[in-house]
């Protein structure tokens, strides 16, 4: 659930952010952000992630 959690909201900011934006850049932009979702959330999965950026 937390993953989902963490999608959702990265979304959402992206929306409000790109709410001035051509329509032509919306698809791009939303693409990207989820390939840096997606690989931050497999190398906290995996343990690749920097134990050091980890919150406890």
């Amino acid at each position: 659930m937390d993953k989902v959690v963490a999608i959702v909201a990265m979304l959402a900011v992206l929306f409000l952010i790109s709410r001035g934006l051509p329509g032509r850049v919306w698809p791009v932009i939303l693409a990207a952000t989820l390939a840096v979702v997606l690989a931050v959330v497999l190398a906290e999965q995996y343990g690749l992630w920097p134990a050091g950026w980890t919150v406890r």
